[in-house]
């Protein structure tokens, strides 16, 4: 996948120059991606991109070839950075952002991570001092893994990237295995193995003698009081700073796709897509299954803007031939979720740079229940967010399960792990409102550590944008008081308020459309006619059936159900240690016979295919790796 890779510290050239081409071709996923590899005494660092358009050569160097920078991503305020500049006196004409950057870098010093609005993964080193410093974007979106192997630093795009290093402990992390069969997700800087951690967004990392420090440039904070605003202002401030944020992330393409559900997230992207630069076309892509919901709705809203749609049907066996992929690209995800991969190389054929609508839902307010609205005492107040959780159904084993499943010995591994850091996690928000405690815990936790493995999918094929994360969309959700994020209230109301052709469209939360018209009352009157036809006995069920855009309980008892039964009950997945054998064979059972355990086995069957593929398998070869170039001359 695309991202920076290096290790620095000790070891000789060879040793540096191996390991480093070794995790540049762990992370080359296609033959087409670009590398660019750097070698001097000590310091070995190197870029992996999409190879898909003109890229200006990395690194860049300052002019005395005393400092060099890569960095992965985009910057979206590079005008207001060049102003910036320029008035401390760097006129000359800026090459590229990673130019920008390093020149920002020069004038600022560690300063300058503070000023960007942007996805980036940055890396700096800084041959006076020797010391190299990274740095992720305010979310991590382009995740940065690193790991201490004696005194050398190490650090890849992804888990597979650092494995290249034959001295790198494999120690699985059994608390981060718990973690993720609990919430779908691993928690904090934890992986699933024990050496090895994920930078924290809006962080520096600083790599020194020897020293690592680790330290927030930007912290997500909820005020402690809000102001008071017009709900009509706020629909007006929102919708002009999306169109702001589309305008700043576009860079001059006439043609862009976008992913569009039946939600509301990506189809208030739409419709600010379509009133910001000219791009034509625009294409929508949707998957799912014919005929399903997030098809038909999202269809009809690409119609009203004029955007091509595409619809791309999700096979019922794409698994077999994806869920392998997956699990290199997310670090071993669920796999449930790689639904973004399934036609990926035929949405990249139309363009190479798709927008996704992500972040709108987390921010805005989608975890957020009445309870929330309450106060409980320091030791209830973990277990009342965990209870939420439980009630939403984002759970996969509680506690009760997770003692019929782990090993004895295993659960004494994981001690715990798993409310201690999900404890951590959420008062670390420092918020008073539970509601903001909850919503910090998503942006910093879920989204992270899950939705970002949806992006890194698509990423693997084309340039994404997520223009909920901008700077300006950011500050001004963070400072929306809590009523007018439950249930997305405010979202709801910029498409009533600013697109209500949009709004007449159902969505799939409630299979309504959002105002009052025509549309609505004829979904309600055939709603009340089939409760009143299931009450005289003239019909089963008392609902109109929705249709999903997936079925993979369905799909793991018929067409994928060898393919789960030979993962799940092989010899190896059952003496792993973690499990008791007799739940696995149980819950596949109970699947087979109809029970809804998808989500469930498809953690578990991630589990095993990384553990195989991370820990037993060869690393995947495609095409040799360029070696590093010479170092610059240092300068006299």
């Amino acid at each position: 996948m695309p991202g920076l890779v290096g290790v620095v510290g000790s070891g000789g050239p060879e040793l540096i120059g191996a390991v480093l081409s070794e995790m540049a071709q762990a992370v080359r996923h296609h033959p087409w991606y670009r590398v660019t590899l750097h070698q001097e005494p000590g310091c070995g660092l190197g870029r992996v991109s999409l190879g898909h358009e003109p890229d200006p050569e990395q690194p860049v160097w300052d002019p005395g070839g005393r400092v060099a920078l890569w960095m992965e991503g985009e910057l979206y305020n590079g005008p207001a950075l060049r102003q910036r500049l320029a008035a401390q006196g760097f006129p000359a004409p800026v090459e590229s952002d990673a130019d920008l950057l390093l020149r920002l870098y020069l004038a600022e010093g560690e300063g300058f991570a503070a000023l960007l609005n942007g996805a980036f993964a940055i890396a700096i080193w800084d041959r006076r001092s020797r010391t190299l410093l990274l740095a992720t974007d305010r979310f991590g979106s382009y995740p940065i893994y690193y790991a201490r192997v004696g005194d050398r630093l190490l650090f890849a795009p992804n888990v597979h990237g650092l494995l290249a290093d034959p001295d790198l402990p494999r120690t699985v992390d059994e608390g981060a295995i718990a973690q993720a069969l609990t919430f779908d997700h691993i928690l904090g800087d934890r992986t699933w193995l024990k050496a090895v951690r994920l930078a924290p967004a809006a962080s520096l990392l600083r790599f020194h003698d020897g020293q690592l420090t680790v330290r927030p440039y930007w912290d997500l904070r909820y005020p402690a009081y809000y102001e008071i605003g017009n709900e009509d202002e706020y629909v007006e401030e929102f919708v002009h700073l999306l169109r702001q944020a589309v305008a700043r992330q576009h860079r001059g393409e006439r043609a862009a796709g976008m992913l569009l559900s039946g939600g509301l997230d990506s189809r208030v992207l739409l419709a600010a897509m379509r009133d910001g630069p000219l791009v034509d076309p625009l294409y929508a892509f949707t998957w799912g299954i014919p005929g399903c919901d997030d098809a038909r709705f999202a269809r009809e809203a690409a119609a009203v803007v004029g955007a091509q749609h595409h619809f791309f049907e999700l096979q019922p066996d794409y698994l077999r031939h994806k869920a392998e992929e997956g699990v290199r690209l997310t670090n071993g995800a669920n796999c449930i979720h790689y639904h973004a991969l399934a036609n990926l190389e035929a949405q990249s054929q139309h363009t190479g740079v798709i927008y996704k609508g992500v972040m709108g839902d987390a921010m805005m307010g989608t975890a957020l229940t009445r309870p929330f609205w309450a106060q409980y005492d320091r030791e209830t107040l973990p277990w009342a967010h965990f209870k939420m959780h439980h009630d939403r159904g984002v759970l996969l084993f509680t506690p009760a399960e997770q003692e019929e499943l782990f090993s004895p010995d295993f659960q004494r591994q994981v001690g715990d792990a798993v409310m201690a850091d999900y404890t951590a996690g959420m008062l670390a928000s420092q918020a008073e409102q539970m509601a903001d405690q909850r919503i910090y815990f998503d942006l910093r936790q879920r989204v992270p550590r899950m939705t970002w493995n949806g992006v890194e999918l698509v990423r693997s094929r084309a340039r994404v944008r997520i223009p909920y994360c901008d700077n300006d969309v950011v500050d001004f959700a963070l400072h929306l008081p809590p009523g007018f994020r439950f249930e997305r209230y405010l979202l709801k109301k910029v498409l009533v308020a600013v697109y209500p052709n949009l709004a007449q469209i159902p969505y799939t939360e409630t299979n309504l459309p959002l105002r009052a018209c025509a549309r609505d009352v004829i979904i309600r009157a055939q709603r009340l006619a089939a409760w009143h036809l299931h009450r005289l006995g003239l019909r089963r069920s008392p609902d109109i059936p929705r249709r999903p855009y997936a079925r993979y309980d369905q799909w793991f008892r018929t067409e994928l159900r060898d393919w789960v039964s030979d993962i799940l009950l092989d010899e190896r997945t059952l003496s792993r240690g973690y499990f008791q054998p007799e739940t696995i064979r149980r819950l596949v059972s109970e699947q087979m016979a109809g029970a809804r355990h998808a989500v469930k086995l498809g953690a578990l069957i991630s589990l095993e295919l990384w553990h195989r593929q991370f820990l037993e398998a060869p690393s995947a070869r495609s095409a040799p790796i360029p070696a590093a170039r010479e170092a610059s001359p240092l300068p006299a």
